[in-house]
Parts: structure tokens; C-alpha cells; sequence
């Protein structure tokens, strides 16, 4: 048989598969751990009213609701071409694998595969999605069954980004501002 056919057939098979994204959300944070359908979310989402396992899990965490509402309606551009370029670079890989120790696929702890989850999710999510996507979006679009977030890993990323960010803010607020923009008379 010919090489050519086989790869079509293989093609056609692939895309037959009807693959569904990610069910149920599992919580890690250190012995702690809780699951909500990602369903559950998606009504939130749409309805901003909490099921009542969701408002349980608000209180365990101590979140807000309006805050979570927020975090899980946040659109954000990924457009298809370029970050699919940058997600297989090797600053891409790096990225994702950092994420990848952050969200991963539930009581799997294979790295690479994680990675590879992480980029299909993202780049499935922003093609289905008009190149945009949110949390939700992404959920459904993740190559997995159960997904986990490992809370208190999320939370140390959290915190490097809120101190990137105060860094980023002091260095283009200070008086080096002007060595930035090249103005200096030095």
C-alpha cells in the first residue's frame, strides 16, 4: 500500500475520534484536596449563580465570587499562528513546562505529557474559539478527562509575577527611566 494513502487514512481516523476536553476540575493544595465538574463552572460563568458544591469550595478557599466570576469570564487574544510558533520554541517549551507543574492531567505525573496536554489545550481552545480564549474555553478544550491545579504551586507563581511585575513598575517609574529612553546627559 502506498505510503500516501496510509497517512490519509490515518488523518481521516484521527479527526473521526471525537475527543472531549476536561470533566472535572481536582484542587491540590497540600493535603487538601476537593473536584467540581467543570459544567459546574460553565454555569457560574454564564449564570453567576454557584452550585452549591461551588459555593463549599469558595469558602474552603477563601475566594470571592465576583472575583472568580472575573477570573474565569477573562478573554484573552491567542492568536493561532504566532503562539503556536512561540509554544514550540524553546522559550515556549519552558513556558509550558513551568505551567505544566501547575495544571496537569489528574494523577499523571509524566512532564511531557503534560507539556503536550497544555499546548493542545491552549491551541485547541483559541481555534475553536476565534482565536480568543478564557479559563473555561481552555478546560474544555484540554485533551483530558480530569484536570488538577496544584494550588500552592499556583500561588508561588503568583507571587514571582506580583514581584515581576512591582520590579517592571519601580524600574519604568524610576529616575533610570531617562538611561531607558536614552535621554540621559551622562
Amino acid at each position: 500500500m502506498n505510503l500516501k494513502y496510509i497517512h490519509i487514512i490515518l488523518l481521516v481516523l484521527f479527526f473521526n475520534q471525537s475527543a472531549k476536553g476536561a470533566e472535572k476540575l481536582f484542587l491540590y493544595k497540600g493535603t487538601f484536596s476537593r473536584s467540581i465538574k467543570i459544567e459546574d463552572l460553565y454555569k457560574f460563568e454564564l449564570t453567576k449563580k454557584s452550585s452549591n458544591k461551588l459555593k463549599n469550595l469558595i469558602k474552603l478557599t477563601g475566594q470571592k465570587e465576583k472575583a472568580l466570576h472575573k477570573i474565569l469570564s477573562v478573554k484573552i487574544d491567542i492568536p493561532l499562528k504566532s503562539s503556536s510558533k512561540l509554544m514550540n520554541s524553546h522559550i515556549g517549551e519552558v513556558f509550558l513546562t513551568r505551567l505544566s507543574k501547575i495544571i496537569y492531567p489528574n494523577k499523571i505525573s509524566n512532564l511531557k505529557l503534560s507539556t503536550k496536554a497544555m499546548r493542545s489545550g491552549l491551541l485547541l481552545s483559541s481555534f475553536n474559539n476565534n482565536q480568543k480564549i478564557n479559563l473555561i474555553d481552555f478546560f474544555k478544550a484540554y485533551p483530558n478527562k480530569n484536570i488538577a491545579i496544584d494550588l500552592n504551586a499556583l500561588n508561588k507563581t503568583l507571587k514571582k509575577i506580583d514581584s515581576l511585575k512591582e520590579l517592571i513598575e519601580f524600574y519604568s517609574k524610576s529616575p533610570f527611566k531617562k538611561l531607558k529612553d536614552g535621554r540621559s546627559s551622562t
